[in-house]
């Protein structure tokens, strides 16, 4: 491991960016997690290095964003943790006649992103500006919410393999579903994402904005540490109204006001497993199971988790 860490501060320019034993409860919205061995803020063209290193040298690793949709085991995650934030943070915004595109680096926070194409007068992201994770993540999972999903806006995605080649993707090569691509079945790491937006009436922009986010904060639990919807939607037909909320099949099981440690099921949104306050991993992953033997146990239909869970539970 001396030598895997050594090797890495050569690669690494910034001496700040290879940690050792870092806690994951820093870099998860639940606030929980136990610690990462090595944990790398990466750079786009140190990626090619670190991911060679690491393979040659036998070590795993696990690649994330940040952390709005984890859940990290109290036990933590062994070998290397390579984060795609800060370092890889870069937006540009190229205007058209009629719109404008967005190249947005994969570290780029989706809120700010979505708040310069407003602030530009660009419609399209207006949904995005309460979603609180990177553009990687959100290209990764077709994040959306209030009507409007990723798929909508993006044009390309870059990205680059495990032996250091760089792929590119047209949107249509995208396999973008509900809450899924391509990319979540592929072993690459998202670099770099193309949106395409409209012009817009400013005015109007912002009202829509200012709307989602009264929408939210009298719908969502607000403040309160969580990984975002908890559960995906249950599918009963082909469209997106024949969607059923996770919330309806957890109220109708009982489990509205259920709760394990500081785990809790959001009193605003039965749909959000929320940490209220000193909870765990193990709490908030024996709650969720719990809500899905319940919710199976009455309803008969299984819920699956929306958020991704790493290390050993």
């Amino acid at each position: 491991m001396e030598r895997v860490i050594s090797s890495l501060r050569k690669i690494v320019r910034d001496e700040n960016a290879v940690l050792i034993d870092e806690p994951m409860s820093r870099h998860t919205t639940f606030g929980v997690g136990g610690t990462a061995d090595i944990f790398i803020s990466a750079a786009v063209d140190e990626l090619k290095d670190i991911i060679s290193l690491l393979i040659e040298e036998k070590c795993p690793y696990t690649v994330v964003g940040n952390g709005s949709n984890l859940l990290v085991s109290d036990k933590g995650i062994r070998g290397a943790v390579i984060c795609i934030g800060k370092r890889m943070s870069s937006v540009e915004i190229i205007e058209g006649d009629s719109g404008s595109i967005i190249k947005a680096a994969s570290g780029a926070m989706l809120p700010i992103v979505a708040k310069k194409a407003c602030d530009s007068g660009l419609t399209g992201l207006e949904f995005a500006t309460q979603i609180p994770g990177t553009i990687g993540g959100a290209v990764y999972m077709n994040a959306g919410a209030f009507g409007g999903d990723m798929s909508d806006t993006v044009q390309s995605v870059t990205t680059i393999d495990m032996n250091g080649a760089v792929k590119h993707y047209k949107s249509e090569e995208a396999g973008f579903g509900y809450r899924t691509s391509i990319f979540s079945k592929k072993n690459e790491i998202i670099t770099e994402a193309v949106l395409g937006l409209l012009k817009g009436d400013k005015d109007r922009i912002s009202e829509k904005v200012l709307s989602i986010h009264e929408k939210r904060a009298a719908s969502q639990p607000v403040g309160k540490r969580s990984a975002g919807s908890t559960f995906r939607k249950i599918s009963d037909g082909d469209t997106p109204e024949s969607m059923t909320p996770a919330w309806k099949l957890i109220q109708q099981a009982g489990m509205k006001d259920a709760s394990v440690g500081g785990a809790r099921v959001s009193e605003k949104h039965s749909g959000f497993v929320i940490n209220d306050g000193g909870a765990t991993a193990a709490d908030i992953y024996t709650l969720i199971n719990e809500i899905i033997d319940q919710v199976k146990a009455k309803t008969g239909v299984i819920l699956e988790p929306e958020i991704k869970m790493l290390g050993e539970f």
